[in-house]
């Protein structure tokens, strides 16, 4: 199956260098000027304000001296001349140095009140202003802020989180790193972010999500030749620009056949959850292979799956090999190897001598995972085709990632996949995925699928999906927002992994 959508520039994400260059190049190179653009920007973040105070507000907008400012004093401009708004403009290091076209956008402001249009200039900002606003805008800094904000701003910024007011960020909140997300010092929180021409990456990271309040995005006319090497934010807006994965096959073996090995002693639950989201997502078949004493336990509670008996035994180990890979032989398909395997040493021999020689597609999840120093110094041919799936307890303590928050999650994930040359799925919150040189963000909140099971269920659909579609960079993307349609679509409370298997 082709996967080819056209990803939605609301979906397309940057860091502020890449926003700032696409920026400039379409300034310099392309030839549409500065203040175009933040016309255009203005205009944008106008309509939301608009729609979101209302006609006949008064609104307390706070600038710096960059084109922050001038996107906020542009707003202002358009909310006084259309919307009936009044505007008290305060700039908080003075109004003498301010870029060329924020320079413009206040000598322009300032023929409008020269009309008797309702603005204020004022150079203190008093208790008074706060309390007879209906909102503030935030112009103060944008994306190029990248030390902690200091005094007297952290003073300013402390009032416009204690007025109670409704609050508009001007392309990020001032004080938000937008690469890393993360506060630098203090930062506004917004109730609605504009950002504009580019969705900023940090704004969806750390604690940007939390202080960005809703984000509007604002398209700018930049040209498409310039947008590229982005990561991807996908939600179920996203969904709807991927194609419906429809097995169509002519026998059972044909497309989207899963060999699952999975369960042992006490860890059947995992096997049976894997096996039954598999076969609830259309797989043509599912091969369960079963160690022979926990055959009843399967038989019992998976009638529709295929179960290859491994005899004398209640867990893996190494003597199970040539079964195994003789089936998956007969009958090529997507390999599943990890939940509830075992730490044992047999189970983890077992996992090594299949992925020596096995050279087809391969989930490698859970427990499997526990063989990465092994499995590190395979060669690139076999390991292309692998999808490591751990949580972020698992990248620690087996792919040795150490990181700290969600931006070193987000860079070092992806650097490890570039390294290894496989994709990888990093479970949390939010999810992110890396497949070649293409990255993904989960651009909802994945916290209701934090319990366990979660992770097995998602496992099996990903393998089917991948069987269908032979596509390993969409497949994860596919199950994932499967999984996602299925909880908002739910009334279950407390959602669980059993509710996907419905």
């Amino acid at each position: 199956m082709v996967i080819n959508p056209d990803i939605p520039k609301s979906h397309q994400l940057y860091t502020a260098d890449q926003s700032r260059n696409i920026d400039q190049k379409t300034i310099e190179e392309f030839g549409i000027d500065g203040f175009t653009l933040m016309e255009i920007a203005a205009k944008g973040a106008a309509n939301t304000i608009q729609k979101v105070t209302g006609l006949n507000r008064h609104g307390l907008f706070i600038c710096g001296k960059g084109n922050n400012a001038g996107d906020a004093l542009a707003a202002a401009r358009y909310l006084v001349d259309n919307s009936d708004h009044a505007a008290t403009i305060y700039f908080v290091f003075g109004s003498d140095d301010l870029s060329p076209d924020t320079q413009k956008n206040l000598e322009l402001l300032q023929k409008l009140d020269q009309q008797g249009l309702p603005i204020t200039f004022i150079d203190d900002l008093t208790e008074s202003d706060i309390n007879t606003c209906d909102y503030i805008t935030d112009g103060i800094f944008g994306t190029g802020l990248n030390s902690d904000v200091r005094s007297p701003i952290d003073e300013v910024i402390q009032k416009i989180n204690g007025a109670g007011k409704k609050v508009i960020s001007m392309d990020v909140p001032s004080g938000l790193n937008s690469d890393t997300g993360m506060i630098q010092g203090i930062a506004v929180s917004a109730d609605h972010t504009c950002t504009f021409g580019t969705q900023k990456i940090g704004l969806f990271l750390n604690d940007g999500p939390e202080i960005s309040g809703e984000i509007s995005f604002v398209d700018l006319p930049f040209p498409s030749y310039l947008r590229k090497d982005f990561v991807i934010r996908f939600d179920d807006e996203l969904q709807s620009e991927l194609p419906e994965v429809t097995r169509t096959a002519r026998h059972k073996y044909e497309s989207g056949v899963v060999h699952l090995v999975a369960g042992s002693k006490g860890l059947t639950g995992a096997a049976i959850m894997a096996a039954k989201s598999a076969w609830k997502q259309g797989a043509g078949s599912v091969m369960l292979y079963a160690p022979e004493k926990l055959l009843p336990i399967y038989e019992s509670s998976l009638p529709n799956i295929i179960k290859v008996v491994l005899p004398d035994s209640d867990s893996y180990n190494p003597d199970h090999t040539e079964i195994i890979l003789n089936k998956i032989s007969e009958k090529p398909g997507v390999l599943l190897i990890g939940p509830g395997i075992g730490l044992t040493t047999d189970a983890q021999i077992l996992a090594l001598n299949l992925l020596k020689v096995y050279q087809g597609p391969a989930v490698i999840d859970a427990d499997a995972l526990s063989v990465w120093d092994q499995l590190k110094e395979f060669p690139i041919d076999q390991k292309k085709n692998w999808l490591l799936t751990p949580h972020p307890g698992e990248a620690r303590n087996y792919l040795k990632l150490i990181f700290s928050d969600d931006y070193e999650r987000f860079i070092d994930t992806r650097e490890f996949s570039k390294k290894h040359q496989l994709s990888l799925l990093m479970k949390g919150n939010p999810v992110y995925f890396h497949s070649g040189k293409h990255s993904f963000i989960s651009g909802y909140n994945t916290t209701p699928f934090s319990r366990a099971g979660f992770g097995d269920v998602l496992a099996g659909t990903i393998a089917t999906k991948w069987g269908i579609t032979e596509s390993i960079r969409w497949a994860p993307i596919l199950a994932l927002l499967s999984g996602y349609s299925t909880y908002k679509k739910s009334n279950s409370s407390p959602f669980g992994p059993e509710h996907l298997l419905c």
